[in-house]
């Protein structure tokens, strides 16, 4: 049991970590994003990057709370 919620807290942990890092990297992608002279959107790597990071961080906690609310009903 020690070892499971050692796991899911880590888990919660790098989950808030990619969803800060994501928008960190959306706001600097927004900062340095500017139309070329040929009307060509010029963005950065980090838009898409920071984008999946903060799904992937989403995804995490919405598994995490799925599990921690079958657990609670199981003792119940």
């Amino acid at each position: 049991m020690k070892r499971n919620v050692f796991c899911k807290r880590n888990i919660f942990c790098a989950s808030i970590a990619l969803i800060v890092i994501g928008i960190i990297g959306r706001i600097y992608a927004a900062q340095y994003s500017y139309v070329s002279p040929e009307g060509m959107l010029q963005d950065s790597a980090w838009l898409p990057i920071g984008t999946l990071m903060i799904i992937i961080g989403v995804l995490a906690l919405i598994v995490l709370g799925i599990q921690f609310v079958i657990g609670y009903l199981r003792k119940s």
